[in-house]
C-alpha cells in the first residue's frame, strides 16, 4: 500500500475547518464565496497573530448592545462569551455574514451599507449566532432569525399606531415617515407589520411590487 506523505499545512487546513463554519451568508449565492473567502481570511489571522485587521472598523460595543436587546426579548438565544463583529471598507462582493470560529461568534458587514441596513442585518446575524444551536437548516436558520430581529427592532403597539386603519395602499410620503420614525427599510416593518396579521398576504405582495429597495445611506430620525 502506497503511503500518504505527512503534510502538516493540509493537517492544519483540516482541523481549522472543523472549527469554522458560514452559519448565514446574506445576498445571494454569487455572494457566497466572497463571504467564505473574507472569513476564512479573518480567521486565518486571528488565528496566526491574534489580531483582527486595522480596517476592521468596529469590533465590541454596536454588537453587544444587539446582543443586549436580542436576550431581553428572546430567551431561547444562546451567544458564545466572545464576539467578534465588526465592518469592512471597498470590498467588493462582501454582503455580510455570521459565522463561528471556535468558540467564538463572527459578524461582519460591509461598511458602505447604510444606518437602516446596517442596524437591520446587524440585528439579524446576531441573531442567527443565537438561534444556530436550535436550527440545522441555513434557510430556517435565516428566517427565524430575521423574525426575532424584526420583533426586537419593531415593537407591536408601534407598528400598530402606523397600520391601525388596516391601509392597503402605501403612498411615499407614509413610507418615508415610517422608515424614518424606525430607521428601518420600509419593507422590513412592512413583514414585521404582516408578521403581526395587521396587513394581508395580498397587500404585503402589492405593496412590496412597489418599494423601491436601496441599501446606500437614507436620512433617519429615530437612533439605532
Amino acid at each position: 500500500m502506497k503511503r500518504t506523505k505527512f503534510n502538516p499545512n493540509q493537517l492544519q487546513i483540516d482541523f481549522l475547518a472543523a472549527f469554522r463554519r458560514m452559519l448565514v451568508s446574506l445576498g445571494n449565492s454569487q455572494n457566497l464565496p466572497v463571504n467564505e473567502a473574507i472569513f476564512v481570511k479573518l480567521t486565518d489571522q486571528w488565528e496566526s497573530t491574534h489580531e483582527l485587521p486595522a480596517d476592521l472598523l468596529f469590533q465590541k460595543s454596536p454588537v453587544e448592545a444587539v446582543v443586549y436587546r436580542l436576550s431581553k426579548f428572546d430567551e431561547r438565544l444562546q451567544f458564545p462569551d466572545e464576539l467578534i463583529a465588526g465592518d469592512l471598507r471597498g470590498v467588493q462582493g462582501l454582503t455580510g455574514f455570521a459565522a463561528k470560529f471556535r468558540e467564538q461568534g463572527w459578524v461582519i458587514l460591509p461598511s458602505e451599507l447604510s444606518g437602516a441596513y446596517r442596524q437591520l442585518f446587524l440585528h439579524i446575524l446576531a441573531a442567527a449566532i443565537g438561534l444556530d444551536h436550535l436550527y440545522s437548516n441555513r434557510g430556517e436558520l435565516l428566517a427565524e432569525a430575521e423574525r426575532v430581529a424584526l420583533a426586537a427592532l419593531l415593537p407591536e403597539a408601534e407598528v400598530r399606531s402606523f397600520f391601525g386603519v388596516r391601509l392597503s395602499r402605501f403612498p411615499d410620503s407614509f413610507r418615508m415617515d415610517v422608515a424614518n420614525y424606525f430607521n428601518l427599510p420600509f419593507e422590513s416593518v412592512l413583514k414585521r407589520a404582516h408578521q403581526l396579521g395587521i396587513i394581508s398576504d395580498d397587500v404585503l405582495e402589492t405593496a412590496k411590487s412597489g418599494t423601491v429597495r436601496s441599501t446606500r445611506r437614507p436620512q433617519s430620525s429615530r437612533a439605532a
